[in-house]
């Protein structure tokens, strides 16, 4: 469960991203986090996951508080999370099967059981045949599936996405969401910003509506 308390964040020079934010994610959900450009969705995600810490205000996840945790702890926390970011982040000098391959290297999976993993994750979302593929060949869609694959390959209890049918045609964007259904039907929280109003209305995901840092509904 994720749950934000009165949580406020202010950048330098006085930008409020989120105020008084209240707001409970209960495990097993999928839930949208709409609203117009700049009203405070990133932020969310980021505060939801541990990137950012909240100005004011608490955010509890699984019982253990943002705020208070140790800097040594937080990468711990962040191994329940899967994460996909907007510009995706992979490593273009690298394979589809690499960059999958990066997140179990960095904490210490066995050879073996790693490339299971990677092959398996590729697997579910259709790009096996494509391994051993750098990024700059993919498509756009395919670059998004494997920005996917590679938050997924540790099994995480909670994905969050942010805007990712941004640069995608229609066609693609209902492929992703599929794909996001399936992870949330095995029990995955789910937790997705977006502005994409036909790619939430064929999810129907719980809708949490942020207007200026301001939950609205």
């Amino acid at each position: 469960m994720i749950s934000f308390s009165q949580v406020t964040k202010r950048y330098a020079g006085g930008l409020e991203a989120l105020r008084g934010i209240t707001l409970t994610i209960e495990n097993g959900e999928m839930v949208f986090i709409t609203g117009h450009s700049g009203a405070g969705k990133s932020t969310l995600l980021k505060i939801a996951a541990a990137i950012e810490r909240p100005s004011s205000g608490s955010v509890i996840v699984n019982g253990q508080n943002i705020a208070a945790l140790r800097p040594r702890a937080v990468p711990f926390l962040r191994r329940k999370f899967g994460l996909v970011f907007q510009d995706q982040k992979l490593l273009f000098d690298r394979t589809a099967f690499d960059n999958v391959m990066l997140p179990l290297a960095i904490t210490g999976f066995e050879r073996r059981e790693a490339a299971r993993r990677v092959r398996a994750a590729l697997d579910k979302v259709g790009l096996l045949a494509k391994e051993q593929s750098f990024p700059v060949t993919l498509s756009g869609g395919e670059q998004q599936r494997l920005a996917i694959a590679r938050a997924i390959v540790h099994r995480p209890a909670i994905l969050v996405a942010d805007e990712p049918t941004g640069n995608l045609d229609t066609a693609h964007a209902l492929e992703l969401g599929e794909l996001f259904r399936s992870f949330n039907q095995v029990g995955v929280t789910v937790i997705i910003a977006t502005h994409d109003e036909a790619f939430a209305a064929r999810l129907k995901p719980r809708l949490v509506l942020l207007r200026e840092g301001k939950l609205a509904a």
